[in-house]
């Protein structure tokens, strides 16, 4: 029986191939579990469907990430980084949702999981951060500055 995998299945297949099994393996145990389902022509269609959107929808997601990264070289990005003391040593350190926030008032649009912190950032100044998107890593630098009391 032919049935096109719902997840990756150990030994069978990984997601969305269509692979050829015993029946009773896909009719006791895959296909009940919403591991599977069979392959029919409309699945099919489905399958092709999903896999040409999240295909665009990556090429999207590429070109996006590349527009934020030239926007981030061209101009640091400012964070206001909190109270710090006279040396400039933030009491709060500097995270990935701090430097989502103050892109997104850039309007650049970038995901957390693009953002490597190599050093803590708890200090006042410049900082090198590194963004990667797949094959895509590049270096920018942001700017931290002490916020007014």
């Amino acid at each position: 029986m032919k049935v096109i995998l719902l997840r990756d299945v150990a030994k069978i297949g990984r997601r969305s191939e269509i692979v050829d099994l015993p029946d009773g393996y896909a009719l006791n145990q895959l296909i009940p579990k919403k591991w599977a389902e069979p392959a029919t022509p409309a699945n099919m269609k489905k399958i092709a469907t999903m896999k040409a959107t999240a295909s665009l929808n990556d090429k999207l997601g590429e070109d996006q990430f590349k527009a934020a990264l030239a926007e981030m070289q061209a101009t640091p990005l400012q964070i206001v980084g909190g109270q710090a003391n006279a040396q400039g040593h933030l009491f709060k350190a500097v995270h990935e949702a701090d430097i989502i926030a103050a892109a997104k008032k850039r309007g650049i649009s970038i995901l957390p999981t693009q953002i490597e912190i190599k050093v803590s950032i708890k200090s006042v100044g410049s900082h090198e951060i590194t963004l990667k998107r797949g094959g895509i890593v590049q270096s920018c630098i942001i700017e931290v500055i002490k916020a007014n009391s």
